[in-house]
């Protein structure tokens, strides 16, 4: 029950120091901003470069990503200031547009043979959707697109309504980065190479169950997801304080440089930047999969666990992409091959998710209910007996450097964790078993 940190020493030093500063100023969460960096640099690079493994196997920086916690902890700020240089650049994107349509449709009015393509919007986040709309975007937009959510349940929730089925199978594909196509009424078929659709968004610890589903589990889907979900998050509070304008305008140019790097097309297939690892760490990551990794895979014969670990075997190349291409944007290395940097925090993000998948296991399919306390309250829990007296608990907690009132509170008010049997007696909810997590 050790605190899982996101590893942000894997990062470039000045998007540590505007994380820390987010920290310090605003009260972000670290790890919330930091898989919301992590994402917004996903989307930036898009298909524009992919890593090569071997001559048969390449993968871009796609991530799915769902962010926990519950109402008022800080989920959705973090993300918006991640995504704040993207937003920017769609809405400049859109000004450009309304110009390039508005010259398109005066061409049409002063030439009535006049049949050159109209403009699109090649914005790259999406909130509002059908499936239809969704691959228009993504045929438009070759770099890529973001699907970004407040609340991710929205999501999951309208799967099916236009289709009028399952739309579990259409983000399969697209996490797995097969080409697409698609049958549409109202034009012709539509194949989309390559296409590159990141995911971001928040959940309510409340609601988990509703995507936690056995049936997503089945699927397939839960394994893909990258689950976020710090254990003791607080309510925001207001300062004065506010980010360095210096490391706010050196993010926005970090993210541009990314955009900047082109990608082709040929025809209607994309060409991306290959980059191939160096070969100390290739060597190091092989040995980290078929020794460190290979054992965790074997050890766990859980359903879940072993999904969503065995995910990692492409994690972590997308992670070691991610990383050298951030090393690239921030000015300290070159974008030529994937380093041993680059490799070793990729590996410790994946160790990072990995953990945070099975507390997000752990709370729904094995309702343990500690995933959501703190560690004082915590370590609390895990020492009151199974059944225990009002007096005896609050004396437990006091001896462990709670205040008398917050030890009651603590056991008196939260149902969830306590049952009350009878007057001034109550029994845990969760009683740790090793047992617990065999399917």
């Amino acid at each position: 029950m050790e605190k899982n940190q996101f590893p942000l020493e894997s990062f470039p030093a000045n998007i540590i120091e505007l994380v820390d500063e987010a920290n310090k100023c605003y009260g972000y969460n670290k790890d919330f901003f930091a898989s919301a960096i992590l994402t917004a640099v996903s989307t930036a690079i898009g298909r524009s470069v992919t890593i090569r493994f071997n001559n048969d196997f390449m993968v871009s920086g796609l991530l799915y990503i769902v962010i926990v916690g519950k109402p008022n902890t800080g989920k959705t700020h973090p993300l918006k200031l991640a995504l704040e240089p993207i937003i920017k650049r769609d809405s400049e994107l859109y000004e450009n547009y309304k110009k390039e349509l508005a010259e398109y449709q005066q061409a049409k009015k002063d030439d009535k043979s006049f049949d050159a393509p109209a403009p699109f919007f090649m914005k790259t986040i999406i909130k509002d959707f059908t499936i239809e709309a969704l691959c228009s975007q993504l045929k438009n937009n070759p770099r890529g697109t973001l699907l970004y959510m407040d609340e991710i349940m929205g999501w999951i929730r309208n799967m099916g309504k236009y289709t009028g089925g399952s739309d579990i199978a259409f983000y399969l594909s697209l996490w797995s980065e097969e080409d697409i196509s698609v049958d549409r009424k109202t034009t012709d078929n539509l194949r989309i190479s390559k296409p590159f659709l990141s995911i971001i968004g928040g959940i309510q610890t409340g609601i988990l169950s509703e995507l936690m589903t056995k049936e997503l589990l089945h699927q397939g889907f839960l394994d893909r997801i990258l689950f976020v979900m710090p254990q003791e998050l607080k309510a925001l509070e207001w300062t004065e304080m506010s980010v360095n304008a210096e490391l706010k305008d050196f993010y926005f140019q970090f993210i541009r440089k990314l955009f900047d790097i082109p990608v082709e097309t040929v025809g209607e297939d994309v060409v991306s930047t290959i980059l191939d690892f160096s070969a100390e760490a290739k060597e190091y990551l092989i040995s980290w999969r078929n020794t460190t990794h290979k054992a965790v895979l074997q050890e766990n014969e859980n359903e879940y666990y072993v999904g969503a670990y065995g995910k990692m075997d492409i994690y972590v190349l997308r992670f070691s992409l991610i990383l050298q291409m951030m090393y690239y944007a921030a000015g300290e290395e070159d974008m030529d091959k994937v380093g041993l940097r680059a490799v070793k925090g990729a590996i410790c993000l994946a160790d990072y998710f990995m953990q945070e998948s099975k507390k997000v296991f752990d709370l729904v399919f094995v309702k343990d209910i500690r995933q959501e306390m703190s560690e004082q309250k915590r370590n609390f829990y895990d020492a009151l007996p199974e059944i225990f007296k009002l007096q005896n608990g609050i004396k437990i907690g006091m001896e462990m450097g709670l205040t008398f009132d917050v030890a009651k509170k603590f056991i008196s008010k939260n149902k969830t964790y306590f049952e009350k049997s009878q007057k001034g007696i109550y029994k845990k909810t969760f009683v740790d078993d090793e047992d617990r997590i065999q399917s």
